[in-house]
């Protein structure tokens, strides 16, 4: 008698692995969720357990360059708009990046002062000391024509 070759037969007591459920593809792994649910909570995390205060996110895309992550600026559909900074200028960048472009997203604890700037903006942050605004005097009267 023979057998057909696609079964298989195990020893009594073994219990075959259940198939598993099939993979949906959903698309790009970085969405909108990811952006509003996933990423914030997953800075806090890494902060509480390496005790971070101003956390690095590198945001790689597919054409290679790193962009460092200030702050998540607004969320579509389709793209992510991110306050970054540069390495190379002391002034913010606001970018505007689809999501099937982004290829990694990390988080570093930063140590350097010198390249604070970089930080994502956390709660935990204290911002820099605010001027009080200088206070007006009363109304000055006038000038007068001669």
């Amino acid at each position: 008698m023979t057998q057909p070759s696609r079964i298989i037969y195990l020893p009594p007591g073994v219990a075959a692995i259940p198939a598993a459920a099939p993979v949906a593809a959903n698309g790009a792994p970085f969405d909108r969720n990811f952006f509003e649910n996933v990423l914030p909570p997953a800075i806090a995390a890494f902060c509480s357990q390496v005790n971070c205060e101003v956390p690095v996110v590198e945001l790689t895309t597919l054409d290679g360059v790193t962009h460092y992550v200030n702050g998540i600026s607004g969320v579509a559909d389709q793209w992510v708009a991110l306050q970054t900074s540069s390495p190379d200028h002391d002034h913010p960048t606001q970018v505007f990046i689809p999501y099937q472009t982004i290829f990694r997203v990390e988080i570093h604890p930063e140590h350097d002062v010198r390249r604070h700037r970089l930080g994502f903006i956390t709660e935990s942050v204290t911002p820099k000391a605010e001027r009080p605004a200088p206070e007006r005097s009363k109304s000055r009267p006038a000038a007068r024509r001669t």
